[in-house]
């Protein structure tokens, strides 16, 4: 049921955008902080949109948290709602809004949840650490908080299961590197043991590739361009 309902974005703009992320490295090394690890958001095969961005832990949300640099590490502390913009600007051409006006309501994506394929803070990758070869723990996986391909969308109610459910969340695993390759920064090789025997018998939505997928992708890239210049200077 879940493979049936499940929205993974099109590998051709997971593709557009690691490309766009080679031209960017440059310029976003030139105004990021100096505290900034950019390798744990710029790796090889990044498909990152917001490099810098990433969920905070409990110690670290002061006052005034929220989409501010956390002056340790130079990175900028989110809630959840920067990942927003990605489906946003695929499905609308503009940047995410929340509340009863915004544009998250009155486009239907609030019919949905986002879930993350893959665990973006370093506590929580064990079941990575489980059923991956080679896995290298050193580099944070802060990128995948706002990766393309690591951003899928369900129907509200039934996101669940691939939090908590280890068949569910291998058989993700697996989907993601059908689509996209392995493009998950520290992992090695998935062990093909560890894939549930019934993985070949789903069914999966395909992804779509909207006719003007690349003006809507330009517009979310001028947008994170000109925030983080603006974030960070």
């Amino acid at each position: 049921m879940l493979g049936k309902i499940t929205h993974h974005i099109h590998p051709e703009i997971v593709k557009y955008i690691e490309n766009e992320n080679l031209n960017y490295h440059r310029k976003f090394s030139d105004i990021c902080h100096e505290n900034l690890n950019i390798s744990a958001f710029l790796y090889p095969k990044s498909d990152c949109v917001f490099p810098g961005f990433r969920r905070p832990i409990n110690k670290e949300k002061s006052a005034q948290w929220k989409n501010n640099v956390y002056m340790a590490d130079g990175t900028i502390l989110n809630d959840n709602t920067f990942p927003r913009h990605i489906w946003a600007f695929l499905s609308m051409g503009k940047a995410y809004s929340g509340g009863k006006t915004g544009m998250w309501a009155s486009s239907g994506l609030d019919r949905f949840e986002l879930a993350h394929v893959f665990g973006h803070k370093p506590n929580e990758r064990d079941l990575e650490k489980e059923v991956f070869i080679d896995i290298d723990m050193e580099t944070k996986p802060y990128g995948l908080f706002t990766s393309a391909s690591n951003i899928v969308l369900i129907p509200k109610g039934f996101a669940k299961p691939t939090d908590h459910m280890k068949s569910i969340k291998v058989c993700f695993y697996k989907r993601h590197i059908d689509l996209y390759g392995n493009n998950i920064v520290g992992l090695g090789s998935l062990n093909e043991n560890c894939i549930p025997s019934w993985y070949e018998e789903m069914q999966w939505l395909a992804p779509v590739l909207q006719k003007d997928w690349k003006v809507k992708i330009d517009k979310l890239l001028e947008y994170r361009e000109n925030y983080l210049e603006r974030k960070y200077s």
